[in-house]
């Protein structure tokens, strides 16, 4: 993420229009930046790697070309498919942390670079963009199906979060979910490579059980849970899968921006102000009294 969160930014430098909000400059630059999200983190994990970076290849979609960039190789067509499917239910999932955050900045009629920017920022955290890499990091710790039990129960008598588990809005199992679910599964035997479908599946099923027992509540999983395992046999690097969250989800941040900017959702553009009643310590209409930092308790 660190990559994206410098880089972006700074190809605002090299738009000579970046600041020319009209709704054809937007749309172009919604398509530029689209393609260099995918190409800046395909050309960052070759570089190093010390591998020599590869152009996209004009007659491979998307999401081949991603997988083209990152490996060096055409990739099979079922992959492929299933990548694109991934960058698909990954592009846009309502007023989440960073498409809202867009949305902030975009009402102050900021350019494009700026909204993706603050975008890129709320995605870093691990709550947000990084659960999918701390999925895959639980996956790696547990490392078999004998040893789920014991962690996970060990996990919630520390009064710690299962990753990929609950989400905010959903109280029934995340419909992107079910999706994925099926594209690891389908994956794993296609390949041979069953372990961390049978892990993720394993953990799903005793993290139920015990949040059921603990607090008479159903758990499910979230988009997070199940994209680690089908990008980990696609050979793509766990530190890499909150850029990819970033890659697909530009396209989503790019609609708000448009829509924002042109007043698509209501009447007339305008910045957003929440309103906030305050409850802290109030000091009447004076102010409060200061008090010297030495006398201070």
């Amino acid at each position: 993420m660190d990559v994206f969160q410098s880089v972006i930014p700074m190809l605002a430098d090299f738009d000579t229009r970046s600041h020319n909000n009209t709704k054809e400059d937007i749309i172009k630059r919604s398509i530029s930046l689209i393609s260099k999200m995918g190409t800046l983190v395909a050309y960052w994990d070759r570089i190093r790697k010390d591998l020599d970076i590869k152009e996209p290849y004009e007659n491979l979609g998307h999401a081949a070309n991603f997988l083209y960039m990152l490996h060096g190789e055409i990739p099979d067509e079922k992959i492929a498919r299933d990548f694109d499917i991934c960058l698909i239910l990954h592009a846009e999932h309502s007023f989440n942390a960073s498409t809202f955050s867009v949305r902030v900045v975009a009402s102050t009629n900021a350019h494009m670079y700026s909204c993706i920017g603050a975008a890129l920022a709320a995605l870093s955290g691990d709550l947000h963009g990084g659960a999918n890499t701390q999925v895959m990091n639980m996956l790696i710790e547990i490392n078999k199906t004998e040893n789920v039990e014991t962690w996970i129960k060990t996990r919630l008598d520390a009064g710690h979060n299962i990753m990929g588990m609950g989400h905010a809005v959903h109280k029934t199992i995340d419909p992107r979910a079910r999706i994925l679910h099926d594209i690891s599964e389908k994956l794993a035997q296609r390949t041979g490579n069953t372990k961390w479908f049978d892990l993720s599946c394993k953990i799903d099923s005793v993290s139920r059980d015990e949040f059921k027992k603990r607090k008479g509540k159903e758990i499910y999983p979230n988009v997070d849970f199940f994209s680690p395992s089908i990008y980990n046999v696609m050979g793509i690097d766990p530190d890499l899968y909150t850029s990819i969250f970033g890659v697909s989800r530009i396209s989503g941040w790019c609609t708000h921006i448009i829509e924002e900017t042109f007043a698509q959702a209501q009447p007339n553009p305008a910045i957003y102000r929440p309103e906030a009643d305050y409850i802290g310590n109030y000091c009447g209409i004076k102010g409060c009294k200061y008090t010297p930092v030495e006398k201070r308790k």
